[in-house]
């Protein structure tokens, strides 16, 4: 399941709607811009604090990843540990490809 993420998000950032590192994530979602917040598995606690604040902030979904950053940016082409991306259907495919794994009983976001 976690391939099928990472596919996901590589796919979104070919159509140029995932923008990475914490600040543009950050002005994304004050800027009403970002749907949802993505941070990998290897990201400090602080980091995943401050980008769940931001989420809170902006009332749109933070979910930490259970890939490292090295993992997302070969997926994305971005080397970062924060995503932020910017498409209701992308976002929405994600956070229904999570629940699906929840109720299976895996990880994988």
């Amino acid at each position: 399941m976690a391939d099928k993420v990472l596919s996901l998000l590589g796919l979104a950032r070919r159509a140029g709607k995932v923008l990475g590192g914490f600040d543009l994530c950050a002005q994304a979602a004050r800027d009403g811009k970002a749907r949802l917040l993505l941070a990998a598995a290897d990201i400090s606690g602080k980091t995943y604090k401050n980008l769940r604040f931001e989420a809170e902030r902006a009332k749109i979904p933070c979910v930490r990843v259970e890939a490292p950053m090295a993992e997302l940016g070969k997926a994305c082409g971005v080397r970062a540990g924060v995503l932020a991306v910017t498409d209701e259907g992308f976002s929405k495919a994600l956070l229904e490809l999570k629940e699906a794994v929840k109720r299976e009983g895996g990880i994988c976001l």
